[in-house]
């Protein structure tokens, strides 16, 4: 028997048709709803499906979801509740971005653990569909479920979790990422191809070379055993499941990868000779119209990369080549101009024309600091900032501080909101060299971005 002074839908209901002076069958058929199924969900009889609630409030004039918090409480009271009413509530939730009352319910649901599959399940559906909060809460909570059991759904939650919870914290993004490496090898082996480049490219960013070199080599290892058994007559009829990409782009790109530590340690002929590797496609045995795309991507970074180690390694006469062989292209300038300007700064030469002409490719950055082609918007941020802390040593050492004194103040401010600390510190050095020609307009952002950083601390 209720209590008269707890609050229910039945009693909301209730009240609402007592002040409008209604009967039960005036609602009903104001609502759409079986005149003989409300009076069964008001006496108790039935229990109400959320598209029931969903009409209920709609003609009460409330709005969506507005007693779904009540509707919780009732799923959890009622023993006779099922997944064939769960489902649909959790789905609602979902599109009407409930995130407590999903965090209820799932928790409700974890108390029997035949639930976790069909989680899991839901989970993916709604990962796949682009929803990625609430897939997350589901995630987070069958991962916990799973700790001790089903070992290849519990990593592939913490590959989800990992991937929805990048930010631009790089801090968080190394803890997520060491939480995460462990459970690589209980994915299945295709799974395992995209979890690798994802920890690779993360690493990459985070400049941890050994880390990266380690996930990219063993990501083209495995991309390659599977490449060869699925092209062996006796496997063709095998139907497997298959990896985001073609297998050949996974191995291509392992070396694309492997390349690009070779050039941060400065070892040029290694990398050129990755180059080739991601150059030659003689061995590929696809030919269709995706597969025929993924080569000419590969051919494009070759024939740029190539320029650009040889530029690196000192042939600086091809940096206006290289410029001219990536200009058109947008999603790729941003990178070539980060090799660039560690360039001069190497070798003392001057960029001034490159740097104008990109002029507002690099402010349209410093403003949306967003994700530019095919690189994660972790990577791209931390080498932007890198990129403009070059640029103010390069207008410093050329004897034009004040110029330099406003990339070396955007450098700062995009490392601390990132919490890349050792670009900070290398920005603070730069800064003290060049403060006596600040403005004081330009000392006081400095001092309010010195502010900033220290509360975080």
């Amino acid at each position: 028997m209720e209590s008269n002074n707890v609050k229910t839908i039945r009693t909301e209901l209730l009240h609402y048709i007592d002040q409008n002076k209604l009967l039960i069958y005036h609602f009903a058929e104001k609502s759409g709803i079986n005149s003989g199924t409300l009076s069964r969900i008001i006496n108790g009889s039935k229990p109400m499906p959320i598209r029931t609630l969903d009409k209920l409030t709609s003609t009460m004039g409330l709005e969506e979801g507005a007693y779904y918090d009540l509707y919780v409480e009732e799923l959890m009271q009622d023993p006779s509740t099922d997944w064939r009413r769960l489902r649909p509530f959790i789905a609602r939730c979902a599109e009407l971005n409930k995130l407590a009352c999903v965090e209820q319910v799932v928790d409700l649901m974890l108390e029997k653990s035949y639930y976790i599959s069909s989680l899991f399940d839901f989970a993916e559906m709604l990962y796949a569909e682009g929803d990625k909060s609430v897939a997350l809460i589901i995630y987070k909570k069958v991962s916990e479920g799973e700790r001790y059991q089903h070992a290849e759904r519990l990593a592939v939650c913490q590959y989800r979790i990992f991937k929805s919870t990048l930010n631009d914290n790089q801090d968080l993004n190394l803890e997520r990422a060491l939480i995460f490496e462990p459970f690589v090898t209980r994915l299945s082996e295709t799974e395992q191809l995209d979890a690798l480049k994802d920890l690779a490219n993360l690493y990459l960013s985070l400049r941890r070379w050994d880390k990266a070199l380690s996930l990219g080599g063993e990501m083209g290892r495995i991309a390659k055993n599977q490449y060869e058994q699925n092209h062996n007559r006796k496997r063709q009829d095998r139907s497997e499941a298959t990896p985001q990409k073609p297998l050949f782009g996974y191995i291509l790109y392992s070396h694309l990868i492997l390349g690009a530590i070779a050039e941060e340690k400065q070892e040029y002929v290694q990398a050129l000779q990755h180059v080739a590797q991601y150059e030659n496609h003689d061995w590929i045995i696809e030919s269709d119209a995706a597969a025929e795309q993924t080569k000419k991507q590969f051919l494009s970074w070759a024939t740029a990369n190539k320029t650009l180690y040889r530029l690196m390694s000192g042939e600086t006469d091809l940096i206006d080549d290289y410029v001219e062989s990536l200009a058109t292209n947008d999603s790729e300038i941003l990178r070539a101009l980060f090799k660039i300007v560690k360039a001069a700064l190497r070798y003392d030469m001057n960029i001034d024309h490159i740097l104008e002409r990109f002029d507002e490719t690099i402010q349209s950055q410093v403003v949306s600091q967003c994700k530019v082609g095919s690189y994660s918007s972790q990577i791209i941020n931390d080498r932007f900032v890198i990129f403009l802390a070059d640029i103010g040593e390069y207008f410093s050492k050329s004897l034009r501080p004040k110029v330099g004194i406003l990339f070396i103040l955007d450098s700062l401010a995009i490392s601390a909101k990132i919490k890349n600390d050792a670009c900070m510190v290398r920005c603070f050095c730069l800064f003290d060299e060049v403060r006596d020609s600040a403005t004081e307009e330009q000392l006081n952002r400095y001092k309010a971005i010195l502010r900033e950083v220290q509360s975080h601390r």
